[in-house]
Parts: C-alpha cells; sequence; structure tokens
C-alpha cells in the first residue's frame, strides 16, 4: 500500500489523502455520530412521553381521592335508602329489594336500558357504593331491560 502511494504524483497524493479524511469524516458520522444522536433523540421523546405519563396519572390520582372523598360523604344513610332514592330520582321503579347481610339484592320489572345504566353509574359514582353481581334480560319492548338481580353493598 505505502509503494503503490509513493508511485503516485505528488497531486494524486493530496488527492488521496483528501479523499481518506472525507472518507474518514463520513464514516465516523455514520458510524458514531448518526447513531449516538438518534438514540438522544429516543430518549429524549422517552421522557417526554414518561412525564406527560406521570402527569396524567397524577391528575386521575387527584380525581380519584375526590370522588373517593365525595363517595363516603354522599353514602349516608342504610343502603335501602340510598338506592330507594337514587330510583327515584333517576323515575326507576323498584319491584322487589333484599337485604342480604351487607348487601342489597334489588329487582326491577322493566326499564329503559339508558336509564338503567346512568342509575347504576350514579351509584357507583355519586354513591358509593359497589354492584357485586348484575342479571339483565330483554324485554318485549325495544331499549327496555328487566332486571332480574341486582346486588349491591356499600
Amino acid at each position: 500500500m505505502k509503494q503503490w502511494f509513493e508511485s503516485l504524483a505528488e497531486r494524486e497524493q493530496r488527492l488521496v489523502i483528501g479523499a481518506t479524511v472525507v472518507f474518514a469524516i463520513g464514516l465516523f458520522f455514520q458510524l458514531i455520530w448518526g447513531p449516538l444522536n438518534s438514540s438522544l433523540d429516543k430518549a429524549q421523546q422517552n421522557i417526554k412521553n414518561k412525564q406527560a405519563l406521570l402527569q396524567w396519572v397524577s391528575e386521575k390520582t387527584s380525581e380519584y381521592q375526590q370522588l373517593k372523598g365525595n363517595n363516603k360523604a354522599s353514602a349516608s344513610g342504610s343502603l335501602n335508602q340510598i338506592v330507594n332514592t337514587a330510583a327515584r330520582q333517576a323515575g326507576i321503579s323498584i319491584a322487589r329489594m333484599q337485604p342480604q347481610g351487607e348487601s342489597l339484592q334489588v329487582q326491577i320489572d322493566e326499564v329503559e336500558f339508558n336509564a338503567f345504566v346512568r342509575w347504576i353509574a350514579s351509584l357507583v359514582q355519586n354513591k358509593g357504593l359497589t354492584i357485586e353481581s348484575l342479571d339483565v334480560t330483554a324485554t318485549d319492548r325495544n331499549g327496555a331491560v328487566r332486571v332480574r338481580r341486582l346486588q349491591v353493598t356499600k
């Protein structure tokens, strides 16, 4: 290699040296600088994503704690009273309620499905109750259901 280089004219030698320098710089950027820069960009994006997730979790945690506090405050009275009051406010007619230890079993002959779902959401979110089990069947009327068994606890 050395003999070949020395056999070249001086102008060609400078050209080869310049090409080698350009090649070395290109190789440096391609093999070292590019991957490092790409990894840095990925790490920065990962940090931004994690910070956004942390902020979202913090917001949801505070919302959860507020709802948890509201649930304790609004769930005063007996389970029968809470369910009856919420059903009356939702315009739902309860066919039968039967206490079973710490829980309450409710039956509804026929209720509009959307109203029923809003009522259940109200019981869980606003009153702090827990739905243990639910057995719902369709009725002959469109958009209405029959609640055979809804078991609720505080």
